[in-house]
């Protein structure tokens, strides 16, 4: 790493040392002494992913990247983030830490779903830094509640589910993007297993996601809103996906470009939070693929029964749960990753990761993102990942 961007993130790191103890403070008041968020170690800000892993004692894996680069954001910088749930001891601290980035003079603007933001720590957090979107920092609420009347989404019909923080400066790097499958929640933090994808560098990207931050505050829905950014990278190239759609499955057409080589080495391990029926099309082209010889694992939570039907017992596809409120927990990620393929855009390696579940609500009616790159180097960090799921699901 750079000298400069070290000495950055250093000089960074003093500036927090009053806000934090504040924010510590403010933590031991409110009856616990954990706070992952505000105390996160401040590491490199690399591209890279960091991932939750309860069961290896690392179950704040995710919140600690996250606010690794919120505690380092430069003062006359910006954070801009959407996330769909801000709640707990969790959402206390990330609302800590956020509000420490404030004080010392970071931009903070933040779009959140509108349920539950009567709990305290999205109180606090909209009391703390406001409404008023001509100022610094402020909090935009979704407003357009669901025919369920419960969640609410900026663009789409359903609920904003996005998980995704923009940093213009942080850690001495610029245009830093993270796509996340976590929320800021206690259960996020303890049994659910979760990723988030780190860009550094890459201004077209943290353009893109700029754009797309930008219209779901504007608010005007569009049921099918769905649009990309594509751009080069070191190593690869990366594709942004924002929702909703009312046309295109971009997973099913991502799956159904790729083919299986014929000595059997193209494997495809997808972890999935939820999965219902009308992705079908994406099972049954897994289906298709394992016929081919392709191998397949999956690692699921809630699943359609239809779904399961469709892929259990076929040669070439093994399946593993990890559904549970107890360790070795629930996964709450939600990625697909193929080795060794060949068809359109194959490379040698492929990741598709973000907030996005394999069901009708994250397709057609929520706000939501997804990523795609194929640098084999994060391929890597999710391929070691999802053997850790494997080895610990049923």
């Amino acid at each position: 790493m750079p000298k400069t961007k070290v000495f950055a993130a250093a000089a960074t790191a003093g500036l927090l040392v009053l806000s934090a103890g504040a924010a510590n403070a403010q933590m031991a008041a409110a009856g616990t002494a954990e706070a992952p968020c505000v105390d996160a170690p401040l590491k490199p800000v690399t591209t890279g992913a960091a991932f939750s892993n309860p069961v290896a004692g690392r179950a704040t894996g995710v919140v600690e990247q996250v606010c690794n680069l919120v505690n380092q954001a430069a003062p006359g910088s910006s954070i801009r983030l959407a996330n769909f749930v801000i709640s707990g001891n969790a959402g206390m601290d990330f609302t800590n830490a956020l509000l420490a980035a404030h004080d010392r003079g970071v931009d903070v603007q933040v779009v959140i779903d509108g349920w539950q933001i009567d709990n305290p720590a999205s109180v606090k957090l909209i009391e703390s830094l406001g409404v008023d979107e001509a100022a610094r920092s402020w909090v935009h609420v979704c407003s357009h509640k669901s025919p369920e009347g419960n969640t609410s989404s900026c663009i789409g019909t359903k609920g904003q589910h996005n998980k995704f923080y923009l940093f213009s400066e942080t850690g001495g790097e610029k245009d830093v993007v993270v796509q996340s499958s976590a929320n800021f929640t206690d259960v996020n933090s303890k049994t659910y297993w979760n990723n988030a994808l780190t860009f550094t560098g890459n201004h077209k990207l943290f353009e893109g996601y700029g754009s797309y931050f930008d219209d779901l505050v504007t608010e005007a829905q569009d049921p099918n809103y769905y649009r990309t950014v594509s751009t080069g990278m070191q190593g690869g190239n990366v594709t942004a996906h924002f929702f909703p759609s009312a046309a295109v499955d971009p997973v099913l057409d991502r799956v159904q470009e790729l083919d299986c080589k014929d000595n059997g080495s193209t494997e495809i391990r997808i972890g999935m939070s939820e999965w219902d029926e009308s992705r079908t099309g994406i099972a049954d082209r897994l289906v298709e693929m394992s016929q081919a010889g392709c191998r397949v694992k999956i690692v699921h939570g809630p699943v359609s029964e239809t779904v399961l039907q469709r892929v259990s017992g076929q040669p070439g596809i093994e399946l593993r749960e990890l559904d549970s409120s107890v360790l070795p927990g629930r996964i709450h990620s939600k990625y697909l990753i193929v080795e060794n393929a060949t068809g359109k855009g194959s490379g040698q390696n492929l990741v598709l990761t973000g907030s996005h579940n394999y069901n009708t609500t994250s397709l057609r009616r929520n706000d939501e993102a997804i990523v795609e790159t194929s640098r084999p180097d994060i391929y890597l960090q999710y391929r070691d990942n999802f053997e850790e799921m494997w080895d610990v699901a049923r």
